[in-house]
């Protein structure tokens, strides 16, 4: 993902440094989004010019307005709630479901906590959402063709999406069946499916030779980190997680509606049976290609495509069991802003690594650097020692963790929680083992003052670094 290379492709882009340009397209790797950090960098370089830190000849004013950069990027998260809006509209629900599921959406953990880094996942499923509105409007063979781009460039904005391809075609196919002119549509979305699919694969080939083959056949053995056999739990674990009681309560709501519709033997609308098509391909090929063929592990980030179609069948269920309790739609919407409101809360004063490495820095000096999980990749800081007398603990990624460590003996004299003391960043890779260590160890991040310097080395010993043996390989 590595969102600094929409960096380097703005910066080669504007000195028309053609060699940079070809080394960012020489990688495989999610190829189109370091186009999307380009076009984000520009406007986030363009709006630095309002802070002190407009000038960019030196490189640590990018990192000072990253936030910029971010909160540009967050957009996508936004955009998609107007495209599940529009795609429920498009499908055949009412204003009241498009409304709900809106809301789900909009309240649910998933679909937010992502916003704030630079990553590609919500740019992707805006990809995808796009294709499935463009492919349900009115039967046209532009928009097929236009559909079939959107959905390719789904998995070159996010490779870890490539289940997301067949879902929407499949979605698609099912609805344009009784539509007139189906093979005609269907080849125009297949051409546009392989131009999106084949060009990024062919320019980078073309750029990079055989090491673009090379790079990309070891990128796609590289989704091994967690186990395989839980890649059909997983999803509902994480997502109990990540959404709570929020969560359990839409989904016992989904259920009671669907055993009501079963027992007065109304049949479920076209848009709903074509919501569970999508869920279940999805859900599906991840089971298969985790559980099965031992492939792919199934991570958080993996399940929240699965979260517009169960946002589309809670919307349906609020919209069915409300309508003839009209009184209750304002008490229901409140509840839900409620709900959202408390998941987020917690967000904003979160604390990362960086920030914290940063803030020492500045004001102490360069400490020591300490670990209370053994196992994970020691990350070194970029300067010698500067104050032998401090320990920085825990500020950095902890990935994996075999072990947990006690800290330094000393005073703490600044505190912060490990964002993986948050139960969702706990499934992005650890295995249930280190999950369960994850969540009995202080993985809080401080500053000590030591009360024996002298014991504590400047560097972890080597027996509790990283070592290839620690590292999960799926099974």
């Amino acid at each position: 993902m590595r969102p600094h290379r929409g960096i380097q492709l703005y910066r080669a882009l504007a000195a028309a440094d053609f060699s940079g340009v070809s080394t960012i397209l020489a990688l495989p790797e999610h190829a189109l989004f370091p186009w999307v950090g380009a076009l984000v960098t520009a406007a986030h370089h363009a709006l630095a010019h309002l802070t002190p830190f407009g000038n960019w000849s030196h490189p640590e004013n990018i990192g000072f307005t990253v936030w910029l950069a971010a909160a540009l990027l967050s957009l996508f998260s936004t955009l998609n709630l107007a495209l599940l809006h529009r795609l429920a509209l498009r499908a055949g629900a009412s204003a009241g479901e498009a409304a709900w599921a809106l809301l789900l959406m909009a309240v649910a953990n998933t679909a937010f906590y992502h916003a704030r880094h630079l990553l590609p996942y919500d740019c992707a499923l805006a990809a995808a959402l796009a294709a499935l509105v463009v492919g349900l409007g009115p039967p046209s063979l532009l928009r097929a063709a236009a559909a079939g781009l959107l959905t390719g460039a789904t998995y070159h904005l996010y490779n870890g999406y490539w289940f997301l391809v067949p879902t929407v075609v499949t979605v698609l196919l099912a609805a344009w069946r009784p539509a007139p002119r189906l093979s005609r549509r269907t080849f125009a979305a297949g051409l546009g499916l392989a131009v999106s699919l084949l060009l990024p694969v062919a320019v980078g080939a073309s750029v990079g030779g055989a090491a673009y083959w090379t790079t990309l056949l070891s990128f796609s053995h590289s989704v091994t980190q967690g186990l395989f056999a839980e890649g059909w739990s997983l999803p509902w674990e994480y997502l109990w997680h990540s959404e709570g009681l929020l969560g359990l309560t839409v989904a016992a709501l989904v259920l009671a509606t669907f055993v009501g519709a079963v027992c007065s033997r109304d049949p479920l609308p076209a848009h709903i049976r074509g919501t569970l098509l999508g869920l279940a391909v999805a859900y599906g090929l991840l089971v298969i290609f985790s559980c099965g063929f031992a492939r792919f592990v199934v991570y958080a980030r993996t399940v929240k495509p699965l979260l517009p179609a169960l946002c589309l069948l809670g919307g349906w269920a609020l919209a069915r069991q409300l309508a003839p309790r009209p009184a209750l739609k304002p008490l229901a919407a409140l509840a839900l802003l409620l709900a959202g409101a408390a998941h987020f809360a917690p967000h904003f004063p979160r604390v990362f690594p960086r920030e914290t490495e940063i803030a020492v820095l500045r004001t102490w000096g360069t400490p020591k650097r300490v670990l209370t999980v053994a196992g994970s990749i020691y990350i070194p800081l970029a300067r010698p020692v500067t104050r032998p007398d401090l320990a920085l603990v825990n500020a950095q990624a902890l990935y994996p963790v075999r072990a947990a460590l006690p800290p330094p003996p000393g005073t703490t004299l600044l505190r912060f929680d490990h964002p993986l003391a948050y139960p969702p960043f706990q499934y992005e890779g650890h295995t249930p083992r280190e999950r369960a260590l994850l969540r009995t160890t202080d993985l809080s991040m401080r500053l000590i003052r030591l009360a024996a310097p002298a014991t504590v080395p400047d560097h972890p010993p080597p027996d509790l670094r990283y070592r290839d043996a620690d590292r999960p390989t799926g099974r």
